[in-house]
């Protein structure tokens, strides 16, 4: 309590040493303002993908959460291909719009990436997500990014240079989930990184849409406002230069189109303080010609903010929001063992998540009275789908390594899950912590569980095509 006092009076003592104030109004939002969100007429739609139905749009919102989020993301979007309902089969290819935060932006580059060399070497053939997950996208999500960025920082080269391990970890992330590693062992240096001009088309441009479009969403860190990374986000922020795979790179005009779609999964996923923050030059200010963003969680950990602008935007008949809830501290206790008052650090410790949880707690109630006046149909895809209706008991202990391995030969054997392995299930997955690395028994669950959890949304989601 002593030390907090001393803290304060030092604190109040510094501002009041100021004696004049210095008005600036060249603020890019003043007072009250609303910051920038997608604006679709900029673009051609997504609709005019080959076999794109014109009457259903889905936007597909990913939250955080490290390579849980990942791999979860993953195992759902697996679990829409294989999607067989009353009207519609492999709601997969149907997606129009993937808004991503943190490790959700993992799974939905996973997934363009796919499209993405598809399109390259197989035009003419079908598109099935689950091979590439076979052959790649498992290796990618398994990598650990952790090692990334502890050698970055460990690297005397990057000390004195503006690259540090956040860069590291953006080229890690083109490498590996977008799959620049792959096409440069087939194509050499020339290989392309995915940018953000291959799924964002402009309206009046020849190029032909083949993409869904991938938004991510990173924080401003000055002012905490979302910060949707697309191309007439970063034009109105008068983005002209990013680091990209260890080299700045600085335009005398607009970047919008170029940017790299690695550089928007960085920053969406530059966890404050662990994770150094993406710096991007802008062109607004000449005074403070830099812009930096982090972790997209700190301002919506969901992704449904920014799909629910695009599908507000959108004339389709039916409007389905799905949201991938991988958040895990839903199980956290209300009540503590502890009398006395917390330690002062102790509670500064829980200040950083405090906006999520609070967020969290009014998360559907806020979905639904945003989605109904919109006719947007919302289905929610999240671990606590294994608990609804569910009155079974867990066991006392659940052994960890015997349960992940029993669990996945019942889910890879097809039989009916119990209710009781429902609940075992919910606790080894949001048992999975929040980091970059990810064991392969914590991956097969989170894969296999998204898979399940959809075939037990299949109501509500065929209740929502209708």
């Amino acid at each position: 309590m002593r030390i907090t006092l001393m803290l304060l009076f030092f604190s109040l003592w510094l501002s009041s040493c100021n004696k004049a104030l210095y008005p600036d109004r060249s603020h890019f939002l003043r007072d009250g303002e609303l910051a920038p969100t997608v604006d679709l007429s900029t673009y051609k739609s997504v609709q005019e993908r080959p076999g794109q139905n014109p009457d259903l749009c889905i936007a597909v919102a990913i939250s955080g959460g490290g390579s849980r989020a990942a791999n979860f993301g993953v195992g759902i979007m697996l679990g829409l291909e294989d999607f067989e309902g009353m009207r519609y089969q492999n709601l997969l290819k149907e997606v129009d719009y993937l808004s991503t935060v943190s490790g959700g932006g993992f799974a939905g580059g996973s997934y363009v990436a796919a499209l993405y060399d598809h399109n390259r070497l197989r035009p003419d053939a079908p598109f099935v997500f689950g091979d590439y997950v076979k052959r790649r996208v498992r290796e990618a999500l398994s990598y650990s990014y952790v090692g990334t960025l502890v050698r970055a920082n460990f690297n005397p080269r990057l000390w004195f240079t503006h690259v540090d391990d956040g860069d590291a970890l953006e080229r890690a992330i083109d490498d590996q989930v977008l799959g620049y590693k792959s096409r440069r062992k087939d194509l050499g240096s020339d290989a392309p990184s995915i940018r953000l001009g291959d799924m964002f088309i402009p309206k009046g441009s020849d190029l032909p849409v083949r993409l869904p479009m991938h938004i991510t969403n990173s924080s401003t860190v000055n002012t905490m406002q979302i910060f949707p990374f697309t191309p007439d986000v970063l034009e109105e922020y008068g983005v002209v230069g990013y680091t990209h795979r260890m080299q700045k790179e600085v335009n005398e005009f607009p970047a919008s189109y170029i940017v790299p779609l690695s550089v928007g999964i960085k920053s969406s996923g530059s966890f404050p303080v662990l994770i150094s923050n993406t710096t991007l030059v802008s062109s607004y200010s000449s005074e403070r010609p830099f812009l930096h963003l982090f972790d997209g969680a700190m301002t919506d950990n969901t992704g449904y903010y920014t799909a629910l602008q695009v599908l507000k935007q959108e004339t389709a008949r039916h409007k389905i929001l799905i949201i991938i809830d991988a958040d895990a501290v839903g199980n956290r206790y209300t009540f503590s063992e502890k009398e006395g008052a917390l330690f002062s650090l102790g509670v500064a410790a829980r200040l950083p998540s405090s906006g999520l949880d609070a967020r969290r707690a009014t998360l559907v109630r806020d979905i639904m009275d945003a989605c109904t006046p919109a006719r947007i149909e919302p289905v929610f895809l999240g671990f606590n789908v294994l608990l609804e209706g569910n009155d079974a008991m867990p066991p006392d202990v659940i052994k960890i390594k015997d349960e992940q391995a029993r669990l996945i030969r019942v889910l890879k054997s097809g039989a009916e899950v119990s209710g009781r392995d429902k609940q075992i299930l919910y606790d080894l997955l949001t048992y999975i912590g929040t980091k970059y690395t990810i064991e392969p028994a914590e991956q097969e669950l989170l894969l296999l569980g998204g898979q399940l959890i959809v075939r037990l949304r299949q109501k509500q989601l065929e209740a929502a095509l209708r």
